[in-house]
């Protein structure tokens, strides 16, 4: 019972902190992305009466939102679009992760450790989990089409694990449903990373547990790999055709060309994930190498977690921090394969920590499955991982800090959106460039709502005429 509450407590505190910031801080209007799928997208369709599977299943960005397109039809039902209750449900899709990582995380440090202290030091992990640093990923509706993945793919990984380990057929239900839910209706932008994330954490299983495997486990990852083959084929077939966005790029010539530049931009974006971008343009004393530098800290105290998670076995008792950092390692190789072009610090946005904060959770579990072990680590690795823990959580409270202060900045930034939108016929270019995107998808999209009375406009009186 003791153990139970405080796990509720390091579950629950922390998810209190960023669901005040989120009511604090959202907006219920539309903004960046959403206007792609509003205007000339599925919304149009849907409002105009010629909605298709199609619309729905159309990519933008070369990236697929059925689930998203689905939830925002059901947001235009029942609550005439606002944005707001969107922005409320990520920190419960968060909760949600958290609560799924816990299963594996009280496995991994049990029977050798109480419950207490298992509960208790989970609150590592959640102040990392739900640390505002990823502020983009939290006040902004259309980050839930990111946020509501997480979930299903650390479900989808349990599942297929809990399968191909124990060969239980009850597993085999959710190895092939939450995969296939994960990928092809709530795929968002983890997507594209989940297969090799996928794969080589496979790969490491199969070189640690290789003298254990029978014939009955290469046909059940046979029967795996051809039903994943499948939904990645649903998946990709014809992903260029027809998209939102007319012209997806890709910089894979210009990273070629300036390699040193492009490791820098990739090193920057570890080091954003501990000191976030918001606190390297408050504090003076941040320069940008500075930050491709705390990178380089960051990647080579993954590099220690992963050799101390096969140095210590850990994977005889779960592989799912191998696979979050995995994640973590291939999400932010494809983000800068897809945006170092527009510009060396443009990895470094807060959006993008909604999946390296599970690679730093996941670094941690690994840090702290070390130190609790019946075998204590030597004076120098222990050392080590006091300084790795000290550097990231000194990163995550200046950022915290830094993040709340400017919470009003935001908020004021916010609020003065809907009112260009009332005026959206003569509101000039610069002014609707501050809803993130071109102004005549801007304009276009807005136009659109007002005419449904929809989002901003269905609460706003001066527009009922």
């Amino acid at each position: 019972m003791k153990a139970k509450v405080i796990f509720s407590l390091s579950l629950l505190i922390p998810f209190a902190l960023v669901f005040i910031y989120v009511w604090l801080t959202a907006t219920d209007l539309v903004f960046r992305d959403d206007m792609y799928v509003i205007k000339g997208g599925p919304i149009e369709s849907y409002l105009r009466g010629t909605l298709t599977f199609a619309d729905l299943w159309r990519p933008s960005d070369s990236t697929r939102f059925f689930g998203f397109n689905l939830l925002m039809l059901a947001n235009i039902k029942w609550f005439s679009m606002n944005y707001k209750i969107f922005a409320l449900m990520i920190p419960f899709c968060i909760m949600a992760s958290a609560i799924l990582i816990y299963r594996d995380y009280r496995k991994s440090l049990s029977p050798e450790r109480s419950s207490e202290l298992i509960a208790a030091t989970f609150l590592v992990l959640t102040l990392i989990i739900f640390n505002v640093i990823q502020s983009e990923g939290l006040i902004f509706g259309y980050a839930l089409v990111y946020q509501s993945s997480m979930p299903f793919f650390i479900a989808s990984f349990v599942s297929l694990e809990l399968f191909l380990s124990r060969g239980n057929m009850k597993y085999l239900p959710a190895a092939f449903i939450l995969p296939a839910l994960a990928t092809l209706v709530f795929g968002g932008k983890i997507c594209i990373a989940f297969v090799p994330a996928l794969g080589s954490t496979f790969l490491c299983y199969v070189l640690t547990q290789r003298s254990r495997l029978t014939k009955d486990f290469w046909l059940r990852a046979l029967m795996i790999g051809l039903f994943l083959m499948v939904i990645a084929f649903i998946y990709m077939f014809r992903l260029s055709h027809n998209d939102y966005v007319s012209q997806p790029v890709f910089f894979a010539a210009d990273i070629l060309v300036n390699p040193i530049k492009a490791v820098q931009f990739l090193l920057a974006s570890f080091g954003a994930s501990v000191v976030g971008v918001n606190a390297f343009f408050a504090c003076d004393y941040f320069s940008f190498h500075n930050i491709v530098q705390l990178g380089l800290v960051v990647v080579l105290l993954y590099i220690l977690a992963l050799v101390l998670f096969l140095r210590s076995r850990m994977y005889e008792k779960t592989y799912l921090p191998f696979f979050l950092i995995m994640l973590t390692f291939f999400y932010l190789g494809l983000m800068a394969f897809r945006r170092f072009g527009l510009g060396i610090d443009y990895g470094m946005a807060s959006r993008y920590t909604y999946i390296s904060i599970f690679g730093l959770a996941a670094l941690s579990w690994i840090f702290i499955f070390i130190l609790t072990q019946p075998i204590k680590p030597n004076l120098l690795l222990k050392s080590i991982i006091f300084t790795g823990f000290a550097i990231i959580f000194a990163g995550l409270l200046l950022t915290s800090i830094i993040e709340w202060r400017i919470q009003p900045d935001r908020k004021a930034y916010l609020d003065q959106l809907p009112g260009i939108a009332m005026r959206v016929d003569t509101a000039t270019n610069e002014e609707l460039s501050e809803f993130g995107e071109r102004p005549e998808q801007v304009r276009a999209s807005l136009r659109l709502l007002r005419k449904y009375k929809l989002n901003v406009y269905h609460t706003n009186p001066t527009d009922r005429k």
